[in-house]
């Protein structure tokens, strides 16, 4: 029973805790049988959802052991932190005493919002934290002095995210850039948990960028290799490589014995294009589809050839960095100046609506319709990584995880656009005889490659419009910002 309620009152944040273990470590770690009974037994809509939970993945992903928090969070906002993170939080002076009865497992300082006074907290702990401000700008009829205040936090934490209900994206950009606040990301985030509608404006000011992305440029000697797995692609495969190598990029091809013409197209491009073709296995067609020995072979690339940074795609993913206009290449380039050596994605999956898609043709511009991949899978997708002497694990976890001693993810997600059906005839073929007539055995038991359990025979490929997403870059990039900078939101 008592766990029944347990779990009935971390319903709203199951996505970020696990269960009932969870639950108990927080009752442990804060005492706070009262913050699990407020986020049940108080009604009312939560403001701006998913701002503390995407605060709580900043943290982590940094390596921080504090948030601070500005404004009045609510209680299901502080059970995506208290787990984990110890807490300042800064109130006005009429709630303090009721933060301070209520929550004291937190940290709790009066702070005047209108009048810009913040009691700083110790710099040394500041840079170990990632400061949220929510729904404090939307109450102040001048934010000017909030914003010179808040502006010395952000000089030395590593993160601060900022909320506006009241403002567009773009006159959020320009308020925060007039008091000296130089935002790195600015959109939409969902304005409460009734309809998820995404009408907060939001940003994220960091100290981690080295200089403003637009003006970063990779040097000539910024070397990166794409290993780029294949097996009959090819309607895709001289545009999937082309898209590498127009950015700087060489490409590497493990052509896994196609029975179509992929490697004769890959080949050819190798006469003019920094492009190599290695057919996999050497001896020949294996039997089973061998990802296992796959991952195993780019693990050995990894360490014989000479780059900076290695990133491993499939001949059907396009990849791109979280800031508009910028080539791949280039945003390993920031992320390393940053001082980071591995990059996460986001992935969203294209879907076809009709069967018109002409092989050779441009896939990444026919497609346009997609939705968040939302496997569990999906949320761990390190596919970029810094040249490192320590040893890689990659086909530990059949390739979603990249493990190596030193691992420093960089904190915003790159995005993963899969287009792995094409049409009804493609989606047919591939998935019936190409994938599940090849999955390993052995592989299959140690739970990899069940992504295509449920596809049946007589399975519809091709997608009704209605209910998929309609994608253009500037749009997606505005209204999904928190889904596609972190993965939060993704799943509700």
């Amino acid at each position: 029973m008592a766990k029944r309620h347990l779990g009935r009152l971390l319903g709203p944040i199951s996505k970020h805790l696990t269960g009932v273990r969870a639950a108990a470590r927080v009752v442990s770690r804060t005492r706070g049988l009262r913050l699990l009974l407020d986020s049940s037994l108080r009604p009312g809509t939560q403001l701006t959802p998913d701002v503390y939970p995407f605060a709580a993945y900043l943290a982590r992903v940094l390596g921080c052991r504090r948030v601070v928090a500005a404004g009045s969070p609510a209680a299901k906002d502080l059970l995506a932190l208290c787990r984990q993170f110890d807490i300042d939080g800064l109130v006005p002076a009429a709630e303090l005493e009721s933060y301070r009865r209520r929550y004291g497992f937190a940290n709790w300082v009066e702070a005047d919002f209108a009048a810009g006074r913040l009691s700083l907290p110790d710099e040394d702990e500041l840079g170990d934290a990632v400061v949220v401000c929510a729904g404090v700008l939307e109450g102040l009829d001048d934010p000017a002095p909030f914003l010179r205040g808040l502006k010395r936090w952000a000089e030395v934490a590593p993160a601060c995210i900022l909320t506006d209900a009241g403002r567009s994206p773009e006159e959020f950009e320009r308020l925060l850039r007039g008091e000296g606040l130089a935002p790195e990301f600015v959109g939409l985030t969902a304005g409460d948990d009734l309809a998820y509608e995404k009408h907060a404006a939001l940003a994220v000011v960091t100290n981690t960028t080295p200089a403003a992305p637009r003006g970063v440029k990779a040097p000539h000697d910024f070397r990166v290799v794409a290993f780029m797995a294949a097996y009959n692609e090819e309607d895709i495969i001289v545009q999937s490589i082309r898209k590498w190598t127009e950015q700087g990029v060489r490409v590497h091809v493990l052509e896994n014995w196609s029975t179509d013409s992929t490697h004769e197209l890959a080949q050819g491009l190798g006469q003019e294009l920094p492009v190599t073709v290695e057919r996999f296995p050497r001896e020949g067609p294996s039997r089973f589809f061998e990802w296992g020995a796959m991952l195993e072979r780019f693990e050995a690339l990894s360490r014989e050839i000479e780059a900076d940074w290695f990133v491993r795609r499939g001949a059907d993913e396009v990849l791109t960095p979280p800031w508009p206009g910028m080539s791949y290449r280039d945003g390993l380039y920031l992320v390393d100046r940053a001082g980071f050596n591995c990059v996460d994605h986001t992935s969203i999956e294209f879907n076809p609506v009709d069967d018109g898609f002409e092989p050779g043709t441009d896939h990444e511009a026919y497609f346009r319709h997609f939705e968040f991949a939302t496997a569990p899978a999906a949320f761990r997708l390190k596919k970029a990584w810094k040249k490192v002497s320590v040893p890689l694990r990659m086909a530990a976890d059949g390739g979603h995880d990249l493990p190596f001693e030193g691992q420093r993810v960089y904190p915003f997600k790159f995005l993963l656009k899969h287009y792995p059906v094409r049409s009804q005839r493609h989606g047919e073929r591939k998935v019936f005889r190409e994938r599940k007539a090849r999955w390993n055995p052995a592989e299959r038991a140690r739970g990899w490659h069940r992504h295509y359990d449920s596809v049946r025979d007589g399975h519809r490929f091709v997608r009704e419009e209605s209910g998929q997403l309609l994608f253009d870059e500037e749009g997606f990039n505005r209204t999904f910002l928190v889904e596609r900078l972190s993965g939060v939101g993704v799943v509700r």
